[in-house]
């Protein structure tokens, strides 16, 4: 049932124009974020069938605004721009934890000590592949990222909004509360319609 009425939210968001087709996958998509449950999301915006790269560069003032959310543009291309959204106070609680701090110290985090510092360090570290800490940026637990760092060490349980290596049943309930959540955030756009 989740899946088709994913499926009918997009079918309606089409009449949209380019600026509420792009605000409206926001808000569906970093629901989790927006409403405390997961400390952050990413998303790549591309150029298609509609400009969303563009529109977001040129709007993000307004979405930020609109939305009540934080964001950091990790990296852009001319077609795509990739975005982390997240709240700065909770981003800031998570970073000042000592597990955290430990973690993110050796892969060249260690002089880091305002959000700004560490965004900037994420950003640098996005110029090739995917960093494996983003895991922690986007509040996977820290045994499945250390888990994931060294995936070869070790069999992947399940998978969902991230690769669960350890604790199945709290990571499907979190999977659980995120589907939720932004099933509920679709359910909003679409009756306001």
């Amino acid at each position: 049932m989740y899946k088709k009425f994913v499926i009918d939210f997009y079918k309606h968001i089409k009449k949209f124009d380019d600026f509420e087709y792009l605000v409206a996958i926001l808000q569906a998509q970093i629901a989790p974020t927006s409403k405390n449950l997961k400390l952050g999301t990413m998303l790549n915006l591309r150029n298609g069938k509609r400009p969303t790269r563009d529109y977001f560069l040129l709007y993000k003032d307004s979405i930020k605004e609109k939305l009540d959310i934080d964001f950091c543009v990790l990296r852009s291309s001319d077609e795509s721009v990739l975005v982390y959204f997240y709240k700065a106070k909770r981003l800031l609680k998570k970073l000042q934890e000592k597990k955290i701090i430990n973690f993110l110290s050796p892969l060249g985090y260690e002089d880091c000590k305002k959000i700004g510092d560490y965004l900037e360090k994420l950003q640098e570290r996005f110029t090739g592949a995917c960093p494996d800490e983003i895991g922690i940026f986007l509040g996977y637990p820290l045994k499945d990222v250390i888990d994931f760092k060294n995936k070869d060490k070790k069999n992947c349980k399940c998978v969902g909004y991230w690769k669960c290596f350890n604790n199945i049943e709290s990571s499907k309930k979190a999977f659980a509360r995120y589907d939720k959540v932004k099933y509920e955030e679709i359910k909003k756009i679409v009756s306001s319609m």
